[in-house]
């Protein structure tokens, strides 16, 4: 869909509503959305957004987007553990999404060469104002980031925050606390399942699964279809909030998304793993030779995973399931100080 504007009313429009300058915009012809070219570290983006009432009609609704980039480096070392900042991105919209301030970290050190996982949680984020600018429904990423495979002893997570007030220079203090995981600390904190492909359909018995109150299951196609038209009863009962609050088009829309997304094939396998305590970390499929097999996809709703892969899963291949332990846990503190704005 193409606006009717052209690249001199567009520019106008984003110079009257943001007040910063910036160059010609360039149309993407297979896509709503067009760029702006700034100057310095500036860039400016109009995304355009078709929105169907139920009578039919539509309308383009315009987001405008101010969005400004800065690479820094800033650093602190607690233990073996470094924690600095390679990226901060702050965005601003008159929109009701895309907000936010993002900030990028890198975490180096000894400690995660063995490591399968670690996760941040933020509890204290202020601009130099004095503006407290954590999101509280978002203060810690719930799900553990993985180490880079191709960097021994790194790895980066990004920490989403509330808009820094227009006149802040800098964040003054980002702190808190990096939680790694590392299974080698504790032997109970891996549940080893060989052969898992020949239990479909039944509870698995494990010792670790058992301390840490998971309970898995290997689903049939059988199983899974049963789970499917139950969820579709449930998206059919609740069809009617759907469409008074996005309308019939989108309510439609996302009722053929969910159904499509719940697709599997002959290569695909079905996890049911009810997990109260949020123990479980990570998966790994792997062949009777112990190489690694890796999905291709995969999809999560409620407690069933759903893993695609290219072949069928061999009867005698083996599962491991990484499941957070005392032991097998470290967390350290971190502090960042004076984090400039872009």
């Amino acid at each position: 869909m193409h606006s009717s504007l052209n690249p001199s009313q567009w520019k106008e429009i984003i110079h009257d509503t943001n007040g910063y300058s910036v160059m010609t915009g360039v149309l993407f012809p297979t896509a709503p959305l067009y760029f702006s070219v700034p100057a310095k570290t500036k860039s400016a983006i109009i995304c355009y957004i078709l929105v169907i009432n139920p009578e039919g009609s539509h309308y383009m609704k315009k987001i405008y987007l101010i969005i400004f980039l800065c690479f820094i480096t800033v650093k602190a070392h607690a233990g073996d553990i470094t924690v600095s900042v390679t990226e901060v991105r702050d965005s601003r919209t008159t929109g009701q999404f895309f907000a936010g301030l993002d900030i990028k970290l890198r975490v180096m050190g000894d400690s995660l060469a063995d490591a399968k996982g670690l996760k941040f949680s933020v509890t204290k984020a202020t601009d130099d104002t004095g503006r407290d600018l954590l999101k509280k429904e978002d203060s810690g990423r719930k799900e553990f980031t993985k180490p880079d495979e191709n960097r021994t002893g790194q790895a980066e997570i990004e920490v989403k925050l509330k808009n820094p007030s227009r006149k802040a220079a800098v964040v003054r203090e980002l702190a808190g606390e990096v939680s790694i995981f590392s299974p080698s600390r504790d032997p109970n904190s891996v549940a080893s399942l060989s052969s898992f492909m020949t239990h479909s359909g039944k509870k698995i018995n494990n010792k670790a699964l058992t301390a840490a109150r998971v309970n898995l299951t290997i689903m049939t196609k059988k199983e899974f279809d049963e789970f499917k038209e139950q969820q579709k009863k449930e998206v059919k009962a609740k069809e009617g909030e759907m469409v008074k609050e996005f309308g019939e088009a989108m309510a439609k829309a996302l009722g053929s998304l969910f159904g499509g997304m719940m697709e599997i094939s002959e290569n695909s396998v079905i996890l049911n793993i009810a997990d109260p305590d949020s123990k479980v970390i990570d998966l790994e499929f792997s062949d009777a030779a112990g190489a690694a097999m890796r999905s291709g996809s995969s999809m999560k709703t409620g407690d069933i995973r759903v893993f695609e892969f290219e072949k069928p899963m061999p009867q005698d291949a083996k599962l491991t399931i990484f499941l957070m332990t005392p032991k097998s846990m470290t967390r350290t503190s971190f502090k960042l100080s004076n984090i400039a704005l872009p």
